[in-house]
């Protein structure tokens, strides 16, 4: 039987994402160096994890190759024809962006919802402790932003007050990029290799961090189709003291890998501390904005 491949992208550590077919059967494919095996592997586990659960949101784990002949490692899943989501948020109303981004909260919600064992809920909290000493590493190792004082403020203030708002299961790094679009609008997740144990509020300092500045309405609607009623106030201030953490320290370590990331990662900062008006306010901006109330109101009537 003859096998096509058909490339959809090469990711930033390098791992390709491709269509494998074989016959009338599709698949996608991860590949890459035997110095990306930890990754694939993770995908791999990440999909075994939610598919059970969700399988209509995620692609179901074939098998896992650790390394053949060429050195390259695989992992194998199953694969619906779609497209970006990137693409599909480029090109429709905004009141689409919004309801859109509903589908994927309630996506997430599912997700969060996945029992975790004991000693996942341990390395969830564990992993939010940790955090004081990513604080550290901005302040004594990584380049400095201007103007990063309102965060280091926020954060200082009330770090004592700091909790975990809620353990799960996280998704990691999740942004826009990491969803494809089906014919029928069904929303379908890539296989990610940053999940693992930790706070529900992580996956939304993702959001803010990777897509807010892009597609903010999506994100309003990411939050909404989440909680599908009153948002809890504690939600808020968690998620933007996270927010402030990610401002400073994820932001530092892609800084310091070169001075055009330096300057990129400076305008995402402003961004982000404008987003909560130099973190005085726990909602962000694009969630308070007139214009939402519109677009709520375009996006029930699709």
């Amino acid at each position: 039987m003859k096998l096509t491949y058909r490339n959809l992208f090469t990711d930033k550590n390098k791992i390709d994402y491709s269509v494998v077919k074989n016959g009338s059967s599709q698949f996608l494919c991860l590949q890459g160096k035997k110095t990306a095996e930890s990754r694939i592997k993770k995908a791999y586990m990440c999909a075994s994890f939610f598919y059970p659960e969700l399988k209509e949101h995620f692609p179901e784990p074939i098998s896992f190759n650790s390394g053949d002949e060429n050195n390259l490692c695989t992992a194998l899943f199953s694969y619906s024809e779609s497209g970006f989501l990137t693409d599909f948020l480029s090109v429709v109303p905004r009141e689409w962006q919004y309801a859109t981004g509903r589908k994927l909260g309630r996506i997430l919600k599912e997700m969060h919802s996945v029992s975790l064992t004991k000693s996942q809920n341990d390395k969830a909290v564990s992993r939010h402790e940790r955090f004081m000493e990513n604080l550290a590493e901005y302040i004594s190792a990584l380049p400095h932003f201007k103007n990063d004082k309102y965060a280091l403020e926020a954060l200082s203030q009330r770090f004592d007050n700091f909790g975990v708002f809620r353990t799960v299961m996280r998704y990691g790094s999740l942004n826009h990029g990491k969803v494809l679009i089906t014919r029928d609008s069904s929303l379908i997740m890539l296989p990610s290799y940053t999940f693992g144990p930790g706070d529900a509020c992580e996956d939304f300092a993702m959001l803010e961090f990777e897509t807010a500045g892009l597609y903010p309405l999506f994100c309003a609607g990411v939050v909404d189709g989440y909680f599908s009623g009153v948002i809890p106030s504690v939600f808020w201030t968690r998620f933007a003291l996270y927010c402030a953490m990610y401002s400073l320290w994820k932001s530092g370590k892609i800084a310091s890998k070169s001075k055009d990331m330096f300057i990129k990662m400076q305008q995402n900062v402003d961004r982000i501390r404008d987003d909560f008006s130099d973190f005085q306010k726990p909602i962000p901006k694009w969630y308070s904005v007139a214009e939402l109330k519109t677009i709520k109101a375009k996006a029930r009537k699709l």
